[in-house]
Parts: structure tokens; sequence; C-alpha cells
């Protein structure tokens, strides 16, 4: 299970939003450029991140998109299911063989289902807000990590 590129541009898009909210909106150029990411795939993102309700647009000249709510009343689990929908391991078609449909539902309620619930846990006591402060605070304390 991994969060696909939708789902981590739009946690980028969105952290960058919280991170500029004294302007209020951002344009989906300006969040492309800053985070190098296509114009048209962010847009893509963000028509998924409206209907859900997690930004609003205005348009015109003077337009571009802000957060709905604050930063903290946004969930990632709210952001990824967005974008990418449900965020779960699916359920395996059970085999009808009697011996196979019991093990496979112990590894449906032993494995899977707890991966699911952890998984569930953690993204739903994430709020963009906490995003925003941890990477305030690598920024501040100089812990971000840079390559050559």
């Amino acid at each position: 299970m991994k969060i696909s590129k939708k789902g981590r541009y739009a946690l980028r898009a969105l952290i960058y939003i919280a991170l500029n909210n004294d302007e209020e909106k951002v344009t989906v150029s300006t969040i492309a450029n800053a985070n190098n990411i296509s114009v048209k795939y962010l847009e893509q993102i963000f028509s998924g991140l409206k209907r859900a309700g997690i930004v609003r647009s205005i348009h015109g000249i003077n337009g571009g998109y802000y957060l709905s709510r604050e930063p903290d009343q946004i969930t990632v689990e709210e952001l990824l299911n967005a974008v990418e929908g449900e965020y779960k391991i699916e359920r395996e078609t059970t085999p009808e063989d009697c011996m196979l449909k019991g093990i496979s539902d112990t590894v449906q309620r032993c494995i899977i289902d707890e991966i699911n619930e952890k998984t569930g846990d953690v993204i739903s006591n994430i709020t963009l807000q906490d995003l925003v402060d941890d990477y305030n605070r690598r920024s501040r304390d100089g812990d971000e990590m840079y390559y050559i």
C-alpha cells in the first residue's frame, strides 16, 4: 500500500496553500511551479478537492484556490479520499472452497482489516495543520535534508 502520486501532489498542494494563506488564494500555476507539478495534472487534482469541499475557487484575473476550512479541520484521510477514493486494502474475493474460505477470512480479519484500521486511525488523526506545523518546525530548526 502506498500513497499514489496524485495523493502526494494533493498533500503538497494543500500544504503550499496553507503556508501561503495570508494571500487567501493561490493560482494553480503558482502551486505547480513551486512544487514541480504539471498544471494540467494539478487541475485534475483540484477538481476532486473542490468536489469534496476541501478547497474553493475564485474565477477571474485575481482568482485562485483557497481552503474552505481552517487547516486543523482538514484531515489527511479526507484529502486522500477526495483524490484517490477510500484509502484501504480491498477485500479479497473469497474462494468458494470451505478450507480456503476459512483461511482467506483469517487473513482478512487478522491482517488486512487490522492494517486498514491502523491506517485509518493514523490518517484520520493527522490534519493539514499538523503537516504545516511539522514543515515550519523543520524549516526553522534546519532539519531539511538536501542531497547533491
